[in-house]
């Protein structure tokens, strides 16, 4: 067999051997502002002293936890909460994640 085959033959056994990319899922739309949305996830404090925000981290998203209930749930961290409340102000960017205001909350288990 000719080198110039050859390399035809291989790309072709290449392309048949190559799986279709799998298309990833649509991302959830963030909640718009004064939407009342329940989420769970893990209470964490970011940031340095004295500029610390307390977040809930989700699969998808950081939300800075504001209101009455974020002292409450700062002596939670790393505990897995389900939160129940509303976007008081949408994300602005990195470093930046929407306000959600706790109404109430579930308290889930400490991580291992």
């Amino acid at each position: 067999m000719r080198a110039g085959a050859a390399l035809a033959l291989s790309a072709g056994v290449l392309l048949a051997c190559a799986s279709p990319a799998e298309e990833e899922p649509a991302a959830p739309e963030p909640p718009a502002q004064d939407q009342v949305v329940e989420f769970t996830g893990r209470v964490t404090v970011t940031g340095s002293a004295p500029l610390t925000i307390l977040v809930l981290v989700t699969e998808t998203d950081h939300y800075e936890i504001v209101g009455d209930l974020a002292a409450e749930l700062r002596k939670l961290q790393q505990v897995h909460v389900t939160v129940r409340g509303r976007v008081v102000r949408e994300a602005a960017g990195p470093g930046f994640p929407a306000q959600l205001q706790v109404d109430s909350y579930t308290r889930g288990s400490a991580l291992p």
